[in-house]
C-alpha cells in the first residue's frame, strides 16, 4: 500500500481548504482510501490556514489491510511528497512536513502580517525563502498564480484552481484529472469557469517543471 501525502498552506481567502477538500473527494471518487484535516480557526481573518491530504494506494493486486492503512489525518514530520503553498512567508511556517524528496510548489504572492505593515518586521526576500527551503528540499518550484489569473482573467478569482492544476501536473497527486474536473463541475459556483482556470493551470505546470527547480 503506497501512502502519498499532500499539504497545503496558505491564508484566509485563498482557497485553501477548498482545494483540500476537492481533493479528498475526488480521491474517494477514484476508490482510493482517503483522509485528511484542516486548521479553520484563522480562515476568516486572513491567518495561517492548512489542509492535510492523505492517500492510501493499493498496488495492483493487494488486498486492503487495515493495519497498513492510514491512521491519522495529519501527515507525519517530513513525509508529504507534495508541498503547496499559496502564499510565500507560508511557505516556511510549516516547511517540517515536506519529504526529503518532495516537490514544493510556492506561490510567490505576499500577503503582509500585521507586523510587516506596521515596519516591526521584515517580509522575507525571494532568494532567503527559496535559500531556506532548500535545505529541506531541493525541488522548489516558484510560480506567482496571482499574476497568471490577473492577465487572464483580469482579477484574482482563478488562483486556486490554477494552483490546482499547476499540482495536477507534477504527478504526485493520485486521483485522475477527469474525476476532479468532475468534483469541481459538482462543487464550484462558476464550474465551467473553475474548470477552464483548472485547465490553464494544468498547462503552465507542465512548463514550469519543464523549466526545473529554482
Amino acid at each position: 500500500m503506497k501512502k502519498i501525502n499532500v499539504y497545503i498552506c496558505g491564508v484566509g481567502g485563498q482557497g485553501t481548504m477548498t482545494l483540500g477538500q476537492l481533493l479528498k473527494e475526488a480521491g474517494l471518487v477514484d476508490g482510493l482510501v482517503v483522509t485528511g484535516t484542516e486548521s479553520r480557526g484563522a480562515s476568516q481573518r486572513e491567518g495561517a490556514v492548512d489542509s492535510h491530504v492523505r492517500f492510501a494506494v493499493l498496488e495492483k493486486g493487494e488486498k486492503f489491510n487495515e493495519r497498513k492503512s492510514i491512521h491519522s489525518p495529519l501527515i507525519p514530520i517530513r513525509q508529504a511528497q507534495l508541498y503547496l503553498s499559496m502564499e510565500m512567508a507560508e511557505t516556511l511556517r510549516n516547511i517540517k512536513y515536506v519529504a526529503e524528496d518532495g516537490i514544493i510548489i510556492m506561490n510567490n504572492y505576499e500577503i503582509w502580517p500585521p507586523q510587516v505593515r506596521t515596519g516591526e518586521m521584515p517580509y522575507p526576500s525571494l532568494d532567503k525563502v527559496v535559500e531556506n527551503l532548500k535545505q529541506f528540499s531541493k525541488n522548489v518550484y516558484v510560480v506567482n498564480a496571482n499574476k497568471l489569473s490577473e492577465e487572464r482573467y483580469g482579477d484574482y478569482s482563478g488562483v486556486n484552481m490554477i494552483f490546482l492544476g499547476i499540482a495536477m501536473a507534477t504527478g504526485k497527486i493520485p486521483v485522475r484529472v477527469e474525476t476532479l474536473e468532475k468534483v469541481i463541475r459538482e462543487r464550484m459556483w462558476n464550474p465551467e469557469k473553475s474548470i477552464e482556470q483548472f485547465r490553464f493551470g494544468l498547462e503552465e505546470g507542465k512548463k514550469i517543471l519543464a523549466a526545473g527547480p529554482a
